[in-house]
């Protein structure tokens, strides 16, 4: 008699049990493969769903930035004078621009300025100096050998880069009696207080000399839009108000002159903006910066854009 393992079993258990993992592991395998498909595919789609959430954001955000702009946008940008034409109470003595590295830095500084893509440039130049477009053109067709002055380096260069046809002069000139606040500071006993005033004026002014040893024109301009440097030479202006007693307003008159000129910058200044789309450039003195950024804000009628915004791009 033939024994087994198991009785009424003809198939010794050994083969039994190998035929059933090999069923187990086929079945685990095509579940994996599945599995992986299931996985790959869900991956794929994944992917796709974000690549097209990334193209709708973007399309979203450029057609939300060309709407949002319903009032022309301006941005006055502080400068130096960098011909050195000694106009200034206190005035900054400025290397030579044309010099290589410094055409370098203003070429560096020009692609910054055209992230705000301005379709107007206006500079600190009389209103009616009509010779100035002669110039910009002459320049265009390689007839005019730039200036070291700013309206040169920065207009001109600026706007042959946004291919722009011509500049806008918005300069007004006014009333700055320093004497006679001095004469009033003397005869009302004040005379420590405009000293204090004027080497303050100094030392801003040395510390500008001594920056152009190192800085970039990039760094430099940086500088004199800062927000705290704004605010700092303006509240000279305000300052200078409280000099004089009784009915003697010798500084309050000079600080009113200083604001009656700019509003008259100003107002030439808006009627530049002849639609919505408008994006002015102003390339001005630094010291009227805050006077013109507060006019233009404040007016409601602009979006007032800071240098500080293309600078972080």
């Amino acid at each position: 008699m033939t024994k087994t393992f198991c009785a009424g079993s003809n198939t010794p258990p050994v083969r039994a049990s190998y035929q059933s993992n090999a069923a187990n592991t086929f079945q685990n395998a095509a579940k994996f493969y599945r599995g992986k498909q299931i996985i790959m595919k869900n991956l794929f789609i994944n992917r796709l769903l974000t690549a097209a959430l990334f193209i709708f954001s973007f399309a979203f955000a450029v057609a939300a930035q060309e709407a949002k702009q319903t009032k022309p946008a301006v941005m006055i940008v502080g400068s130096y004078h960098m011909a050195n034409p000694g106009r200034d109470m206190n005035n900054i003595t400025a290397d030579d621009v044309r010099a290589a590295k410094r055409q370098k830095e203003i070429a560096d500084f020009i692609q910054i300025l055209k992230r705000f893509k301005p379709t107007r440039i206006a500079v600190e130049q009389p209103i009616e100096n009509a010779q100035l477009n002669e110039r910009y053109t002459n320049y265009l067709n390689g007839k005019y050998e730039l200036t070291a002055n700013e309206v040169d380096q920065i207009g001109f260069r600026t706007a042959k880069e946004m291919n722009l046809k011509e500049l806008t002069t918005i300069d007004e000139k006014g009333n700055f009696d320093f004497d006679k606040v001095l004469a009033s500071a003397k005869a009302n006993n004040e005379m420590p207080f405009a000293e204090a005033m004027m080497t303050s004026g100094k030392t801003e002014v040395a510390k500008l000399n001594e920056m152009m040893k190192t800085a970039t024109v990039t760094e430099i301009f940086t500088y004199l839009n800062d927000a705290k440097t704004v605010d700092r030479w303006h509240s000279t202006y305000l300052k200078i108000a409280r000099v004089g007693a009784g009915k003697d307003f010798a500084g309050a008159e000079l600080t009113g002159d200083w604001y009656a000129r700019n509003l008259k910058i100003y107002a030439n200044l808006t009627r530049l903006a002849a639609a919505p789309n408008e994006r002015i450039l102003v390339i001005y003195g630094a010291g009227h910066l805050k006077t013109l950024q507060d006019f233009v804000e404040q007016s409601g009628e602009f979006d007032l854009e800071r240098l500080s915004k293309y600078l972080q791009k």
